[in-house]
């Protein structure tokens, strides 16, 4: 049976993660003594169309680019833009993630999109001013909840969190490597993300450690 470490609570059937907190369960499944619910149906059923659109999309793409002559670097942008966000709504309807989750997963679909469209077009506006920008705004949507939660939001999200100061940090090789036309948005999204880290760790030091060792542990 499986074990959520977080609430104490275990669970039978073939569960990835807590249905009351989502953290991921651990111990071997078992058989649910329940039978599969709509909602499992329904999103699978969500899955199949979802794959449908996304294929038919990639096709018309193809049958555009072809038609149209477009460029085939904006042409495998495209695909590479449909694929990620095949990938994101499909995570979204299998896991069900709560709605900061899905926010902080839109910001680094954001940011994947901005890399792949600068990989195909070389335009360095991308890496000037859509990263760094984005990279800034989702710094600031974490400094808002960590003012307003603390502790129970490093908790719950500090994989995001993380993620985030990480990624806040990137501009700053665009700035060393002359892909910046403007330094100071590359710099004021590393200084944010050093900022993030200092708060949180001066104020949900606790939170941070513990979600730290159950990152490492998994």
């Amino acid at each position: 049976m499986r074990r959520c470490e977080r609430c104490g609570v275990r669970f039978s059937g073939n569960l990835d993660r807590c249905p009351l907190c989502r953290f991921p369960l651990t111990g071997a499944a078992e058989p649910s003594v329940f039978p599969v619910s709509e909602v499992r149906v329904a999103g699978a059923r969500a899955r199949r169309v979802l794959a449908f659109a996304a294929a038919a999309a990639a096709l018309a793409l193809a049958a555009a680019g072809f038609l149209l002559k477009i460029p085939i670097g904006a042409i495998a942008a495209l695909a590479a833009a449909l694929a990620l966000n095949y990938l994101f709504v499909r995570n979204c309807i299998a896991r069900r993630p709560d709605v900061l989750r899905i926010v902080s997963r839109c910001f680094l679909l954001l940011l994947a999109l901005a890399g792949v469209w600068f990989l195909a077009t070389r335009d360095m506006s991308v890496t000037t001013f859509a990263i760094p920008g984005v990279c800034l705004v989702s710094l600031a949507f974490d400094a808002v909840l960590l003012a307003a939660l603390k502790g129970a939001f490093v908790a719950g999200y500090a994989k995001y969190l993380l993620f985030d100061v990480a990624l806040g940090l990137v501009p700053l090789a665009f700035a060393a490597a002359g892909l910046a036309e403007q330094p100071a948005p590359s710099y004021a999204s590393a200084a944010a993300a050093g900022a993030l880290l200092l708060a949180t760790v001066a104020f949900a030091r606790r939170e941070l450690a513990a979600e730290m060792r159950k990152l490492f542990a998994a």
